[in-house]
């Protein structure tokens, strides 16, 4: 696994375990869980967009609209995924939404964060 890819998905189970221990600690062990599970979703998201970047980098050379064409598709895909996983943790198991929803967000926080650092380095 890329070394990137690996040090995201590993501040992203710090920050949520440390998100979930809060939820244990203020609500339930099914609300930590719940947020888990949104933490889960963020990396479901993450480890979908390193494949993309991985499948991009391997691709040959392509025209501007076939790379238009691909970041869609990958785009698409990735919110499709996260809505159907959204939707099954909340309709399926019934989880609750705001203990998800933080989870969600403490991981995409830790993307949001990882990707300015490394434009700044560029």
């Amino acid at each position: 696994m890329d070394t990137g890819i690996g040090r995201l998905l590993l501040y992203q189970s710090v920050l949520i375990s440390a998100v979930s221990a809060l939820f244990l600690v203020i609500y339930s062990p099914f609300a930590a869980g719940s947020c888990g599970f949104g933490g889960g979703l963020a990396a479901v998201n993450a480890l979908l967009v390193a494949r993309c970047a991985r499948r991009d980098a391997r691709a040959p050379e392509r025209t501007p609209q076939q790379s238009l064409a691909a970041v869609f598709l990958c785009v698409a895909q990735r919110f499709l995924v996260v809505t159907l996983l959204f939707a099954f943790g909340l309709g399926v198991l019934k989880l609750k939404p705001l203990a998800l929803l933080a989870g969600f967000i403490a991981g995409q926080l830790v993307m949001v964060i990882i990707g300015t650092q490394q434009l700044k380095q560029k």
